[in-house]
C-alpha cells in the first residue's frame, strides 16, 4: 500500500446477511427480511435479515450470559482484552480492500474516502486496544481512619445504535472503547447500510471474542432501535443520528430502566474566514468541510462565514471549486462525490435548496438532482445567505455550502452561537488573538483553528447543547462505559410573580412555621433570565479568575460556620432532625466548600498528542445554567453538594429546595449575597416539584438539570430534560442497599453499624442499608441484639440532646411507612418490635425490626424511607451476591468479615456505586458518591462531581511542520 491506494473490488461478493448473535449468523424470529440498496441506481443489493425487538430480546440474552459474573469474557484479563482489540484491526487491515469496496457498495461514498475511513477505524482500535489494561481508578486520602479507592467497572450491556454515513468508523468508535473497558455490546446497525457491520461480526469472531461480547441486529430505527432503546436489561444506549432521533432515546431511555446515554448527534458548524486568511487554501478547507462525504456529516462546516472585504473572491473561488468537483461512480479514482445515501434524503436537500431560492439567497451553482438514475446531488453553493434562512438554521446533510457575510469577531461569534447546535467550528486567520478569543467564545465541543474535520483516535469527539450528550474518541470516550465504584474500608429576596404563597409545616406537630413564596413557571423564567446574564461572556462571573471562584467559596464557607448554629436550629425546625445530626451536616458542609473551593483552579483539560501536523488541546468550559432540585432529608448537605462543584468549575445556578424544607436553602441565598457572589449566580425558588421543578427541567435555556430524589421522579426529569432540549442530567436516586454480615464478624459492631444504616435520618436516607442479610449461624443472635437495640433507640423532641429519632419528614411520609411495615406482616415477616406511630400529636415513628423476611416481599423490594430494618437469613456467598444484586437498585452496600476474599469477591462481584467494608454511611467529600442501575446516573463528591458541570471542548490547530 505504500505506493498507493489498491483498486478496489468492484464485483463484490456478500458474504454475509443475517444476523450476528452469539458468534453466529442466524435469520430473524419472525422471518422477515428487508433490502439494502445500491444508491448509485436504488436496486438492492440483497435481502437482509430483518431484526425486531423478538430478536433483540435474544441479543441480550446473550449479552447478559457474556457478562455474568464469572463468565470467559469476565475472566478475561485488562491485557488480553488488548490483545483482541489488536487481532480485530489486524483482521480488517488484512481484508480492508474487501471491506472498503463493500462500504463503497452499500453506502455510495468514493471508495479511496470509504479506504480512509477503514485505516482510521483501525487506528481508532489499536489506540483502544492500548487503554484496556489503563482504566484506572484512584486510591482517596479521604479523611477519618479510612482507606479508601475507587474502581471503574463496565457499565454491562451496551446498546449501540449506528449511523449510515459513517458505517464502519461509527461501528468501531463504539465498540472499541467499549470493549476496552469490559462490555458487551448489541450493535443495530443503519437499515440503510448494514453490510459492513455484518461482515465486522464474522472477524470479531475470528479474531477469539467470546459467544454474546458483540452481537449485531440489523433493522429499523422505530423498531429493532425502539427494542434498545427501551429493553430494561440493556445499561447503556449510545446514539449516533439526529437531534430529534436523540431526544426520542433519551425519553425512552429515562421511561425504562434510566440507561446511561451518550448521543452524538446534529450540527450546524460555522467555519469563519478572517480576512487575513490565506485565502486559497481556506477555500479549499471550507469547501472540504461542507462536500466531504457529499456533506453526509454531522459535523459539516455548512455555515461559511466570510468577512465582508474578501466575500465577494471567495464566494467567486468556491463557486469554481464546486463547479469542478466531480460527481460520479464511487469506485472510479477520479470521482470526489458519490450519491447521496436514498431518495429521502436527496429529496430532503433538494426541498432545503429551493426554500433557500425562495427566501433571497443567490444559489450561484448546482442545485439539482445529477442525472436520472441513483441519488446524485450537484454540488452547490449560495450567497447572500441570512440567518434566518432555512438553509442558516436547518441541518442539510448534503453537499450544500451557504456563504454567510460578517463584519467583525464580537458580531461572527454572536451569531455562530445562535443556534441550538454545538458540535463543530473553525476559524481561518493568522491573528492569534482572534483565534484564541473564537476558540474560548465559540459554542461548539471541537473547534479547529486553519483547518477543519481533522478527527484523531485520541483526542475527543462530541457536542455542546442539542448536539449532543458525552463525548466519544480518546480518554474520554472511556467515561461514557465505565461506572465509578467507591470502596471505604473501616442575591435578592422577591415575592413570587403570582403573588401565592405555601406554608412550610414543624413535622413535630404538623402546625406551620411560616408562609413561604411560591415559584412557579414565571419565577423560573425571571430566574433563568438573572442566570443568563450572570454567564453572559464579558459578565463579572465569567471575567473573574478561578482562583477568585475559589476564594468567593471559602467566604461562604466563613459564613456558614459563623452562622453555624442558627443554621442547624432552622434546619431541625423545618426537617424535624436532631440538633446534633444538623450540626453534623453543616460540619460535612463545610468540608465539601472547602474542598471544591480548592478545585476552582484546578480544573484542568490536556494537551494530546493526535496524529499529523496539528496541536490539539483540550479545555473544560461550564456547562452554563444548571438547574438543581433538592431533597427534604438532607437540605442544607444536598444544597452544597449541588452548587458547589458547580460554582468551582463557573456555572451558574438555579436552585429549587424541597417544599417541605425551603428555610436553610433560603437563608444560603442571604450568605450567597454576603459572600459577593456577583448577582444571578445563584438563584433560589422555593415551590412545589409539579410546577417549579418541572419549570426548571423543560426549560430550554437551562443547559443541566440536577435532581436527587425518588427514582420514579428522576424517571420523569430526564425524560422531560430529554423532550426539552437535551439538558445533560445527573440524578441521584433511590437505593435500597444490601447491610450483608457474615459469621466471622464483630457481632456486636456489625449489629450496631448495621442499626444505624437503616435508622439514620430517621430512616430517611437513600443510602439506607435497610436490607440487612446475616449469616444462617447468627442469624437469631443477630436478631436478638437488634431487636434490643431498636428499643433503646430514643424518639422524641429532635432539639433534646437525648433525641435520637426526630419526626418523619410529613403525615404522607409516616403514612406510606406504616402501609409498608402492615404489608410486611401480611406477607408473613415476624415484626420484632414497633411497627406504629409514636403519639398522637406530629409525625414520629417508633424504630421497627422484622426478621424471617423473604425477598419476594414489598419491604425487601420498595424503598421504604423509614426507620425499619428488614433482616434476612442467608447462607453463603455466592447466594447472597445473587439476592442482593437482584434489585433495580445499586446505590449502595457493605460487608462485614474479616476474610479479605470474601471482601474482594463481595466488592467486586456487587452492583453498587459505593461500598463499604466493616463500616457504613462514611460518605467523604473527597470520594465520588452515585448509583450504579436505577440509582442515578452520574456522581457527586470528589473530582468526579466536577465532571458534571463542564462541558469539554477539543481545540486543534495546524500547524506548519510537526516535531515530536
Amino acid at each position: 500500500m505504500s505506493g498507493g491506494i489498491p483498486p478496489p473490488i468492484k464485483d463484490v461478493k456478500i458474504k454475509y446477511s443475517q444476523i450476528f448473535i452469539n458468534n453466529e449468523f442466524v435469520n430473524s424470529v419472525s422471518g422477515k427480511t428487508f433490502p439494502t440498496l445500491n444508491p448509485c441506481h436504488g436496486e438492492p443489493i440483497c435481502q437482509v435479515q430483518e431484526s425486531d425487538k423478538a430478536d433483540v430480546d435474544k441479543a441480550v440474552a446473550a449479552a447478559k450470559a457474556a457478562f455474568k459474573w464469572g463468565s470467559e469474557w469476565r475472566r478475561t484479563d485488562a491485557s488480553k482484552r488488548g490483545l483482541l482489540l489488536n487481532k480485530l484491526a489486524d483482521l480488517i487491515e488484512r481484508d480492508l480492500v474487501y471491506a472498503a469496496s463493500l462500504e463503497t457498495l452499500d453506502c455510495g461514498k468514493p471508495y479511496k474516502a470509504a479506504f480512509g475511513d477503514i485505516a482510521f477505524s483501525v487506528n481508532c482500535l489499536r489506540y483502544y486496544a492500548g487503554w484496556a489494561d489503563k482504566v484506572e481508578g484512584k486510591t482517596i486520602p479521604v479523611d477519618g481512619d479510612f482507606f479508601c479507592y475507587t474502581k471503574h467497572e463496565p457499565v454491562g450491556i451496551c446498546g449501540q445504535i449506528i449511523p449510515w454515513n459513517y458505517p464502519i468508523p461509527m461501528f468501531i468508535w463504539k465498540i472499541a472503547p467499549a470493549l476496552a473497558c469490559g462490555n458487551v455490546c448489541v450493535v443495530k446497525p443503519a437499515e440503510q447500510t448494514p453490510l459492513t457491520a455484518l461482515y465486522m461480526g464474522a472477524l470479531i469472531k475470528e479474531a477469539g471474542f467470546p459467544p454474546g461480547v458483540v452481537n449485531i441486529v440489523p433493522g429499523y430505527g422505530p423498531t429493532a432501535g425502539a427494542a434498545i432503546s427501551t429493553h430494561p436489561e440493556i445499561n447503556k444506549v449510545a446514539f449516533t443520528g439526529s437531534t430529534e432521533v436523540g431526544q426520542v432515546i433519551m425519553q425512552a431511555a429515562g421511561a425504562s430502566n434510566l440507561k446511561r446515554c451518550s448521543l452524538e448527534l446534529g450540527g450546524k458548524s460555522p467555519c469563519v474566514i478572517f480576512a487575513d486568511a490565506d485565502l486559497d487554501s481556506a477555500v479549499a478547507v471550507a469547501h472540504e468541510a461542507v462536500m466531504t462525504n457529499m456533506g453526509q456529516c454531522c459535523v459539516a462546516g455548512s455555515r461559511t462565514y466570510v468577512q465582508e472585504g474578501i466575500y465577494d473572491e471567495f464566494v467567486a473561488k468556491s463557486v469554481a471549486r464546486a463547479q469542478k468537483r466531480k460527481v460520479g461512480d464511487p469506485f472510479d479514482s477520479e470521482t470526489e462525490n458519490g450519491p447521496q445515501v436514498d431518495a429521502d434524503q436527496l429529496s430532503k436537500i433538494i426541498d432545503l435548496v429551493k426554500s433557500g431560492e425562495s427566501e433571497g439567497a443567490r444559489m450561484m451553482c448546482g442545485g439539482k438532482q445529477k442525472g436520472d438514475k441513483g441519488y446524485f446531488m450537484e454540488p452547490t453553493v449560495f450567497a447572500d445567505v441570512k440567518d434566518n434562512m432555512r438553509i442558516s438554521k436547518e441541518e442539510i446533510f448534503g453537499p450544500v455550502q451557504q456563504i454567510i457575510k460578517f463584519t467583525d469577531i464580537e458580531e461572527v461569534i454572536d451569531r455562530a452561537n445562535k443556534t441550538h447546535y454545538g458540535l463543530g467550528a473553525a476559524i481561518f486567520t493568522k491573528d492569534i488573538d482572534k483565534a484564541m478569543t473564537f476558540t474560548s467564545a465559540v459554542q461548539a465541543g471541537t473547534v479547529w483553528v486553519n483547518t477543519y474535520n481533522s478527527v484523531c483516535p485520541q483526542s475527543p469527539f462530541g457536542g455542546f447543547k442539542m448536539s449532543g450528550i458525552g463525548r466519544e474518541l480518546g480518554e474520554y470516550g472511556l467515561h461514557e462505559y465505565t461506572e465509578v465504584k467507591n470502596i471505604l474500608i473501616n442575591n435578592e429576596f422577591v415575592n413570587s410573580a403570582s403573588g401565592k404563597t405555601f406554608p412550610t409545616l414543624n413535622p413535630c406537630h404538623g402546625e406551620t412555621i411560616c408562609e413561604i413564596q411560591e415559584s412557579d413557571k414565571a419565577d423560573i423564567d425571571k430566574a433563568v433570565a438573572a442566570a443568563k446574564a450572570a454567564f453572559k461572556r464579558g459578565s463579572k462571573w465569567r471575567c473573574m479568575n478561578a482562583s477568585e471562584r475559589g476564594l468567593l467559596i471559602n467566604k461562604l464557607a466563613h459564613l456558614i460556620e459563623r452562622d453555624r448554629i442558627y443554621l442547624a436550629s432552622l434546619e431541625t425546625l423545618d426537617n424535624g432532625k436532631p440538633f446534633k445530626s444538623s450540626l453534623g451536616d453543616i460540619e460535612f458542609g463545610l468540608s465539601l466548600l472547602r474542598y471544591y473551593a480548592g478545585w476552582a483552579d484546578k480544573i484542568e483539560g490536556k494537551t494530546i498528542p493526535v496524529d499529523g501536523d496539528f496541536f490539539c488541546y483540550t479545555k473544560h468550559e461550564p456547562v452554563g445554567i444548571c438547574g438543581q432540585i433538592i431533597p427534604w432529608n438532607f437540605p442544607i448537605l444536598m444544597f452544597l453538594m449541588k452548587i458547589c462543584p458547580a460554582l468551582a468549575c463557573g456555572n451558574v445556578c438555579v436552585v429549587k429546595p424541597a417544599e417541605q424544607t425551603p428555610l436553610t436553602a433560603l437563608y444560603m441565598g442571604a450568605l450567597l449575597v454576603e459572600a459577593g457572589f456577583p448577582p444571578g449566580v445563584v438563584n433560589i425558588l422555593p415551590g412545589y416539584g409539579p410546577t417549579a421543578g418541572a419549570a426548571i427541567s423543560t426549560h430550554p435555556e437551562i443547559n443541566k438539570v440536577a435532581f436527587t430524589g425518588s427514582t420514579e421522579v428522576g424517571q420523569i426529569v430526564m425524560q422531560v430534560a430529554g423532550a426539552s432540549n437535551l439538558k445533560r442530567c445527573s440524578l441521584e436516586l433511590g437505593g435500597k442497599s444490601p447491610c450483608v454480615i457474615f459469621a466471622d464478624a464483630d457481632l456486636d459492631s456489625a449489629v450496631a453499624t448495621a442499626h444505624e444504616a437503616a435508622m439514620i435520618c430517621m430512616g430517611q436516607c437513600c443510602f439506607a442499608g435497610s436490607r440487612t442479610f446475616v449469616q444462617d449461624s447468627i442469624y437469631d443472635e443477630f436478631v436478638a441484639k437488634s431487636v434490643e437495640l431498636a428499643k433503646k433507640r430514643y424518639v422524641g423532641d429532635p432539639f433534646d440532646s437525648q433525641t435520637i429519632n426526630g419526626p418523619q419528614i410529613d403525615a404522607i411520609q409516616l403514612s406510606k411507612i406504616i402501609d409498608l411495615v402492615k404489608s410486611g406482616e401480611s406477607e408473613g415477616a415476624r415484626m420484632m418490635c414497633g411497627g406504629k406511630q409514636k403519639g398522637d400529636k406530629g409525625y414520629f415513628m417508633e424504630p421497627t425490626v422484622f426478621a424471617d423476611v423473604k425477598d419476594n416481599m414489598r419491604i425487601a423490594k420498595e424503598e421504604i424511607f423509614g426507620p425499619v430494618q428488614q433482616i434476612m437469613k442467608f447462607h453463603d456467598m455466592d447466594e447472597v451476591i445473587e439476592r442482593a444484586n437482584n434489585t433495580h437498585y445499586g446505590l449502595a452496600a457493605a460487608i462485614f468479615t474479616k476474610d479479605i476474599d470474601r471482601i474482594m469477591t463481595f466488592t467486586n462481584a456487587i452492583q453498587a456505586g459505593t461500598v463499604w467494608v466493616n463500616t457504613y454511611c462514611c460518605v467523604a467529600c473527597q470520594a465520588p458518591f452515585g448509583g450504579f442501575k436505577m440509582s442515578g446516573i452520574g456522581r457527586e463528591l470528589g473530582e468526579e462531581g466536577l465532571r458534571e458541570y463542564t462541558e469539554v471542548k477539543n481545540v486543534i490547530i495546524k500547524v506548519p511542520q510537526k516535531n515530536s
